[in-house]
């Protein structure tokens, strides 16, 4: 079978957050045929202003380019106030403006959250949700996971041992093959 693409950002810009060590734990959890790259780089982003677009900075552009070879979107995210970081929002943004490459129609995205409340950040992928289905995104709310009390489940190496969220990032990763693996699907322009 082909390679499946994986980008995947976190929408946590803090060293040791919760979700940083659950995009990690997802990463090392996906086994052949997906290929998980961690997109980094938070600080080359702008805020959003309402005065910015084409042509896109320099890095808006690069991410834009390279959400749409991806074959399928992770988006991890921490809750702020039961929605969405700013950090997570102002990428969002940049990526559902309508210019080509549009590189969040059509795409299959993933959501991932972990918090320290019971809920594991549901209201937070709630809101990411829409917002993605509002740009076009087929977000793939049968196949999400979300940690509560993650902080029981991440050691003081911020690596996740929890044995139940491993194993339903492990199970994520078996039940998204079948969708997005056969034929991979060509993403609109």
């Amino acid at each position: 079978m082909e390679m499946i693409d994986v980008l995947a950002i976190c929408g946590s810009v803090r060293e040791g957050s919760l979700n940083r060590a659950l995009l990690h734990a997802a990463q090392d959890l996906a086994d052949d045929p997906f290929r998980v790259e961690v997109w980094d780089d938070h600080s080359l982003i702008p805020r959003v202003d309402g005065t910015r677009g084409r042509p896109f900075p320099e890095a808006v552009g690069a991410l834009r380019d390279r959400v749409s070879v991806a074959d399928v979107l992770l988006l991890v995210t921490p809750e702020f106030n039961r929605s969405i970081p700013g950090v997570l929002k102002d990428i969002v943004d940049w990526l559902a403006i309508l210019a080509p490459p549009r590189p969040l129609a059509g795409k299959p995205v993933m959501l991932m959250s972990a918090s320290p409340n019971r809920f594991g950040g549901v209201f937070a992928q709630l809101h990411l949700a829409d917002a993605l289905r509002r740009v076009g995104a087929e977000v793939l709310t049968d196949f999400d996971v979300a940690v509560g009390f993650a902080h029981r489940h991440i050691d003081d190496g911020g690596i996740l041992v929890g044995e139940e969220p491993r194993r339903d990032i492990a199970q994520l990763w078996r039940r998204v093959l079948p969708l997005v693996g056969e034929g991979k699907r060509a993403v609109p322009a």
